[in-house]
């Protein structure tokens, strides 16, 4: 039996440990909530002139007009519509990746956010009886190719290609690969430096369309798609430079061999990789497995399918195989690149 004196003596640890944990997670569900409501329901699409809550109401077919203002007023809260006066309006932020109008509209990565989320709420079945199955072209398909193309584009490619130009000189290259280069983005902005570069993107048979989309988009009629898998066809040879950005031909050391053998002598491997310290950690160690598929180890790291090879015993087989290492270089909190010569 509790006794009144019990009050006068708070446990350890703390209550507000838990609470501070419980508070921060249902806040980032609310925002989270709050966007994808607003998104799919198409207040972004409506907000690009200035409207009331009534005249929002009106165009999204009817609404509780207390509960819109409320609503709306909390995405302005959020920065995501601007309110003045009695008026909202998309804030910048939304205009450039919330409206379908935008070059840089975030339809499909917010398509696989949300698909991800989907995949939470299964915890309480996935922890009895194991990750939800599938082929891997389920999980990571078409769709999901252009929601990496919309994040890629709104600035990682200009970044990477940045770094990339500080160290080396692609003026100097004729024959460029894109190794898994799917929606083929560097390939293209390669090309854009360099005039009289040819850009090969290689890649499965059901993504190379993807690159082509994206090659007519941006007119890029020096860039070629190279349907294969890697680990069963000839990825050609004649580079000048080997490129490849987050795929398992960064960070598999069976793929070293038939990479150096495509360059040229003097050639470069350049490499974005994720950093070993971005595949640690429990919650992504879960979230990545909470999906299995065909190769795919359960228990295995992020953005792997199984065993990961760490940065030093990789770099090893870089040299052992004839490649001269020239640097690494931080990109982002989770990725870097590395540059390496054939010698």
């Amino acid at each position: 039996m509790q006794k009144p004196q019990d009050l006068l003596t708070p446990p350890n640890p703390p209550f507000q440990e838990l609470s501070s944990l419980l508070e921060k997670s249902a806040e980032g569900l609310k925002k989270y909530r709050l966007i994808l409501t607003a998104w799919g329901v198409g207040v972004f699409e409506h907000a690009v002139t200035p409207k009331t809550a009534k005249q929002l109401s009106e165009e999204l077919g009817g609404c509780h007009e207390a509960m819109l203002q409320l609503f709306l007023d909390a995405l302005a809260e959020v920065g995501l519509l601007t309110k003045t006066a009695d008026t909202y309006t998309n804030s910048s932020l939304s205009s450039t990746y919330l409206t379908c109008s935008s070059p840089y509209y975030m339809e499909h990565a917010l398509q696989n956010m949300k698909t991800n989320i989907e995949r939470w709420a299964q915890l309480p079945s996935i922890i009895k009886t194991g990750p939800i199955k599938g082929a891997r072209s389920d999980f990571f398909n078409q769709d999901w190719l252009v929601g990496i193309a919309e994040n890629v584009r709104a600035g990682t490619v200009a970044n990477v290609l940045s770094i990339i130009t500080t160290h080396l000189n692609p003026q100097n290259w004729k024959r460029l690969l894109d190794l898994g280069g799917g929606h083929g983005l560097y390939a293209i902005a390669f090309t854009a430096l360099n005039p009289k570069l040819e850009a090969y993107v290689f890649d499965l048979p059901q993504m190379v369309p993807i690159a082509e989309r994206y090659i007519k988009e941006y007119n890029a009629d020096r860039v070629y798609t190279v349907p294969g898998d890697f680990y069963k066809d000839s990825i050609g040879e004649g580079y000048d430079v080997v490129f490849s950005s987050f795929n398992q031909s960064c960070g598999d050391p069976v793929l070293i061999k038939i990479m150096v053998d495509a360059l040229v002598p003097g050639g470069y491997l350049v490499l974005r990789r994720f950093k070993d310290s971005s595949r640690e950690g429990a919650l992504k160690t879960l979230d990545w497995n909470l999906l299995g598929f065909e190769g795919k180890k359960v228990g295995s790291k992020a953005h792997s399918s199984g065993d990961v090879v760490d940065q030093k015993a990789y770099f090893m087989q870089l040299e052992t195989a004839g490649l001269t290492l020239l640097g690494t270089f931080s990109v982002d909190a989770i990725s870097e690149i590395t540059f390496a010569q054939k010698t």
